[in-house]
């Protein structure tokens, strides 16, 4: 799914058709892992995104690439991973080459934006397969042979919303924080990611369900939490 930009297989022969590439305004960001080395696809120098399924709604039941505005929230899901052996890498959307996944959706993308962490009680909810429990919204690209872009869009509602849940856990300043986390370099988000990682207030079983939203805040080097109902309330009305 994601060739290194100099692989001779990035340039197709004349009359192929051109491999698609994803836009996104604001930019987001994603994970990919390497295949088992053994592997063919290995050899080639592909990756596979981090995918997850999609719960609810009309796309139910379909896996949807993960998506995230802020590279440092992918810096934390990376850590988390990596405590099972997921060593994951956080890639810039227009660094990664879709083709793979689009074979398997044909002519749609469907991605999920991530919103935050379920938690319950002040503890984040961890799935019976390890990974944290991800609050996202569900969203299908369309795709076209004819256009080799595949925007992925956040729509203004949505980075209201943000906005919002990050002030209902009392983070008025979060876009300057944001802006500054938008300014480190790989290495101190990994290190900013793993402190989020000690910084953990314990961990839940899930299920039984979630009743917070959790945020982790840079400048703080703090996990704060919003009333699941309060973060539902927000949701809902920015989209009407």
């Amino acid at each position: 799914m994601h060739r290194n930009p100099s692989s001779p297989a990035d340039f197709p022969s004349a009359g192929a058709p051109r491999p698609h590439v994803l836009t996104a305004q604001p930019m987001l960001y994603l994970l990919v892992r390497a295949h088992p080395p053994a592997s063919a696809a290995a050899a080639e120098g592909r990756c596979e995104v981090m995918c997850e399924s999609i719960a609810v709604g009309s796309l139910a039941g379909r896996d949807a690439m993960v998506v995230y505005l802020s590279p440092l929230e992918a810096d934390i899901d990376a850590a988390w991973n990596a405590r099972s052996g997921g060593h994951y890498q956080v890639l810039a959307v227009h660094d990664f080459l879709p083709d793979e996944l689009l074979r398997q959706h044909r002519d749609s993308l469907p991605y999920c934006l991530h919103i935050g962490w379920g938690a319950r009680d002040g503890r984040l909810a961890v799935r019976r397969d390890g990974g944290l429990v991800r609050v996202s919204a569900a969203a299908l690209a369309w795709v076209s042979a004819d256009v080799e872009a595949v925007r992925l869009v956040v729509e203004p509602f949505q980075l209201e919303s943000r906005s919002r849940l990050w002030e209902g856990a009392g983070l008025y300043a979060h876009a300057e924080v944001e802006a500054k986390a938008l300014t480190c370099t790989e290495p101190e988000r990994r290190r900013h990611a793993q402190r989020a990682i000690v910084r953990l207030p314990g961990t839940v079983a899930a299920p039984p369900g979630i009743n917070q939203l959790a945020l982790y805040d840079l400048e703080s080097a703090h996990w704060h939490f919003v009333p699941l109902s309060l973060a539902q309330q927000i949701l809902s009305q920015q989209e009407d």
